[in-house]
């Protein structure tokens, strides 16, 4: 069963906006789901947003290295040249 969503209204500052329409672009969610989801990571009670069931796929592989975590980006694209 789905939470009870509230409807309100924001104003948002010109770059403000053209950030998240660009996000929402890229990523195909609305403004709202990515507004919700700035919320959750910021202000979520511990333990909160670890329920969500994104989590269940971590640690479902290996690469095999160490700190692939923390250096996700050299492991994904390599190296910056």
């Amino acid at each position: 069963m789905e939470a009870i969503k509230h409807r309100t209204q924001i104003s948002l500052e010109d770059w403000q906006y053209q950030i998240l329409l660009d996000l929402s672009r890229k990523t195909r969610k609305s403004l709202s789901a990515l507004i919700r989801e700035m919320i959750t990571e910021k202000f979520a009670p511990a333990g909160v947003a670890e329920n969500d069931p994104v989590y269940s796929i971590v640690g479902i592989g290996s690469s095999g290295r160490k700190h692939t975590a923390r250096d996700h980006d050299a492991v994904l694209y390599g190296k910056k040249k």
